[in-house]
Parts: structure tokens; C-alpha cells; sequence
């Protein structure tokens, strides 16, 4: 019988102290931005706080990508037997005295089937 009344004594002891009772000395509800919330009076005079949730907003990070614009290949031509190096540069709409200069061709009539020739790239001078 003793061990039962001392058990009865020790939930009554912990269950106080736990703050189990109607006190009117709690904190009231905050809303997440710090703000109290008060609600009508009940019949028993005691005032009441209720705490009211607002929806979460995820924030999602703005991507910083840098934009990289890849260096062009050079296009290039070999050679094929009965080509000319004015038929080239006609056929990629390339002046001849620039096809030339690109590959440091001195004489137009001097190139070799297999030969591979660099094609310049010209830029619109539009933009």
C-alpha cells in the first residue's frame, strides 16, 4: 500500500510540475511573424490566444549561368581532283583573295588534289 501511495504522490508531483493546470499566467500564441493573435473573450471572462499559420513560401534561388558562345571550327576543304581555287571560294561565297591569303597561297593556280584549305569565316558587318 505504501508503494502505491508513493507512486500516487510522485504523478501528482510530476504532473504539476509539467504546467498540467488551467493557469492564466501562460505566454500568449505568436504567429510566425512575431504578431499575437487575440480572440473574443469566452463566457468565462478569460481571454484566449489562438495561433493562426500563414502559408510557407519556398524561395527558389535565381540561377547565375554564364552564357559561353563556343569558338566556331574552322571549316575546311581538301582538295578533290578538278577543283580550282576560285571554284572553292565561289562554292563557299569567299572572296579568292581572302581564301588565299588564310592559307598563304601565293599563286591561285598552284594547289594540290588532298591539299586542305582552310575556309575563313566571314563575319555579317550588319550586326
Amino acid at each position: 500500500m505504501k508503494k502505491f501511495l508513493g507512486i500516487v504522490i510522485l504523478a501528482v508531483f510530476a504532473f504539476g510540475a509539467c504546467g498540467g493546470g488551467d493557469s492564466d499566467d501562460t505566454p500568449p500564441a505568436t504567429q510566425d511573424n512575431g504578431d499575437t493573435v487575440e480572440t473574443e473573450e469566452p463566457q468565462d471572462g478569460s481571454t484566449t490566444t489562438e495561433e493562426t499559420e500563414e502559408p510557407v513560401v519556398a524561395v527558389e534561388p535565381t540561377p547565375t549561368a554564364q552564357v559561353v558562345i563556343p569558338t566556331p571550327a574552322p571549316l575546311i576543304h581538301t582538295v578533290q581532283p578538278g577543283n580550282s581555287l576560285s571554284q572553292i571560294a565561289q562554292s563557299y561565297g569567299v572572296p579568292i583573295e581572302l581564301l588565299a591569303a588564310e592559307n598563304g597561297i601565293e599563286d591561285y593556280n598552284l594547289i594540290q588534289v588532298g591539299q586542305e584549305i582552310v575556309i575563313p569565316l566571314i563575319e555579317d558587318e550588319e550586326e
